[in-house]
């Protein structure tokens, strides 16, 4: 009889702390490491244009000081080509071959008081079609 009454104290205290805890969501996404930026142009005089700079304007950023944190921070411009291009490891998996690609850059310095930022991208210059487009400006390195 005494047993009876232990495993009924038991099972309302696990009923209890079952009841308190909550299920862990495990389908939610990986928090994006990026901020979403825009990309504006072109650095540009009177007559000509420099392709090697683009100005990029990124989302919440409207001060020259907000920018100015943002120098020598890594931007890419992601897009999709036509044909599959070798990649690392093109023999051993071709599971990683994809038509994704990606144009790597560096933050240079503010761009006017209301929080452009001007880029330079590694290699050759961003193309006019990614004009207008999403650029991801990624929080790294930091020396936060």
């Amino acid at each position: 009889m005494a047993t009876s009454k232990v495993h009924s104290q038991r099972s309302k205290k696990l009923h209890q702390l079952s009841a308190k805890t909550t299920k862990v969501n495990r389908n939610r996404k990986a928090p994006r490491l990026y901020m979403k930026g825009t990309l504006a142009g072109y650095t540009r005089g009177l007559h000509g244009q420099t392709k090697q700079t683009a100005l990029v304007r990124v989302e919440n950023v409207n001060t020259r000081e907000d920018a100015k944190w943002y120098v020598g921070k890594r931007i890419c411009y992601v897009y999709h080509g036509k044909k599959v291009k070798r990649c690392v490891r093109w023999s051993k998996a071709p599971a990683r071959r994809s038509t994704t690609r990606a144009l790597w850059g560096r933050v240079t310095r503010p761009h006017g008081n209301a929080g452009m930022m001007r880029v330079k991208f590694n290699g050759a210059s961003v193309p006019a079609s990614a004009i207008g487009r999403r650029i991801r400006v990624y929080l790294y390195p930091s020396q936060i």
